[in-house]
């Protein structure tokens, strides 16, 4: 189609359909630049000319020209190339920055929400020529990483901690419902470092939703090192590594920041947990996230997770609610009943991937209940269930390894795990290294122990020749 007959159509298409209709698949530059202005030859010359200088100021760190050709383009030729959008915010950012008047800071701050709120009203149409498709999530999560950015250097724009936490809530929850595979590794870390802030600010009615927002951006970090895994089996080794280098650093800095902040307290856990139970009982899907969430933090051997595991096994048995009522036999020493349980999950299972999951978390209990010969044997049936979770087995080998304190042990299977799985890299070399600093303290103790040992002992000697010799 020629330029001037897709302009005419453009043009008619604007004044007689919404925006989200439109489609520019296949399109030009020109074409998007006369698609709002009528196809005008003047405009369309002018808006290239934006469009280079606004590419060439970028370039620079040209803040100031870009910007100049930026609000050209956003008034006349929003269609005309996504870099609007995609860069536009970081103009506006490094605007802000140098800018020392209050009120043009504000001017600039205002510019970027609303060039946010543009994006999003026009994501479908963007979406239909730009080469890297986003979705609503994406957009969301770098409207939050930006604003957040600017109230830190900017307070008086009014953005504040509760605005912040709720634009990353939504963007997160946005991207988890299309699988979380596109979340970026640095949104989930600063998401999670919003909700620390929240949490700090409010710990008793914050810490629930802190305990959850915590489960959710490890779940969503699985999710994105999956990626990974699916890389290194594709025979990518190269975008393997990209992919752990991005996620495993946030991941580690979200589980340092959680383990720091106190919110995993037993105690405090469990009282949540109790004063819930009456509301939850009736309700599968909270009872299976509070088993889940007591699980993982030292709280399945308390009476209160026993009794969500036996109200959720009623309604709808699952491994979870099965593992938690083993654990519950175990403790009560019933061991028929707790081999009972731990048969039924299995059964429950309805794939190998499911059973060696199963395992893991059999392996799981039987090392709390230092039962490590038995937790040894179902890390090893994992792997023969599912080969795909050899890395988790040997990673949960070395730990217990190290609790039996064979430590030479420990390291190889660390070394294992970051082998059998690429995901586990960063996790296990960490271990790894802090087993190595471990037996270098040992030996320094040791070294340290003898030397006193020896002192003691010439002491005594010495002590005894002038006893002798003054008698």
């Amino acid at each position: 189609m020629k330029l001037k007959k897709l302009a005419v159509a453009t043009a008619l298409a604007i004044s007689t359909v919404p925006v989200m209709a439109q489609n520019f698949e296949g399109t030009t530059t020109d074409d998007r630049i006369g698609a709002t202005n009528n196809g005008n030859e003047d405009s369309i010359k002018i808006g290239r000319q934006n469009i280079s200088l606004f590419q060439m100021a970028l370039q620079n760190n040209d803040w100031a020209e870009a910007h100049v050709n930026m609000r050209w383009l956003v008034k006349n030729a929003p269609y005309a190339i996504t870099g609007i959008y995609t860069q536009g915010p970081r103009v506006l950012y490094f605007l802000i920055q140098k800018e020392t008047d209050p009120a043009k800071r504000m001017q600039y701050y205002k510019e970027m929400v609303e060039l946010f709120d543009l994006r999003e009203k026009n994501l479908e149409v963007l979406n239909t020529f730009a080469k890297t498709k986003s979705t609503l999530g994406d957009v969301l999560s770098v409207k939050a990483d930006y604003l957040n950015w600017v109230a830190q250097m900017f307070p008086e724009c009014g953005y504040n901690l509760n605005m912040s936490y709720e634009n990353y809530s939504k963007a997160i929850k946005m991207i988890n419902e299309n699988g979380g595979r596109d979340i970026a590794g640095s949104v989930l870390q600063n998401f999670f470092l919003t909700s620390d802030a929240m949490y700090k600010n409010s710990p008793v009615t914050m810490r629930e939703q802190y305990l959850q927002d915590y489960l959710d951006c490890k779940d969503a970090c699985e999710k994105m090192l999956q990626l990974a895994k699916e890389a290194k089996a594709e025979g990518d080794d190269e975008k393997a590594g990209k992919l752990v280098a991005m996620y495993d650093e946030p991941l580690a800095a979200i589980e340092k920041t959680f383990s720091e902040s106190g919110a995993a307290d037993r105690e405090q856990i469990i009282a949540i947990y109790t004063k819930k139970f009456e509301s939850y009982k009736e309700d599968i899907s909270k009872l299976n996230s509070a088993i889940n969430l007591m699980a993982q933090n030292d709280c399945d051997d308390a009476e209160i997770y026993y009794q969500y595991a036996e109200a959720a096994f009623a309604i709808e048995p699952t491994f979870l609610s099965a593992v938690g009522l083993a654990q519950k036999a175990q403790k009560d020493g019933e061991m028929a009943k707790m081999l009972d349980f731990y048969n039924k999950a299995l059964e429950l299972a309805k794939t190998d991937a499911m059973r060696g999951a199963i395992c893991l978390n059999i392996s799981n209990a039987l090392t709390k209940s230092k039962q490590f010969t038995g937790a040894l044997t179902y890390t090893e049936k994992a792997i023969n269930y599912n080969a795909d979770l050899a890395g988790k087995a040997y990673l949960k080998m070395a730990n217990i390894y190290v609790q039996l304190g064979q430590y030479d042990k420990a390291i190889e299977y660390c070394e294992k795990a970051a082998e059998a799985d690429i995901t586990l890299s960063g996790v296990a070399n960490r271990l790894k290294d802090n087993i190595k600093k471990n037996q270098a303290n040992q030996v320094a103790n040791e070294k340290a122990r003898k030397a006193y040992e020896d002192f003691v002992r010439r002491q005594k000697a010495e002590e005894a020749f002038w006893t002798k010799g003054h008698k």
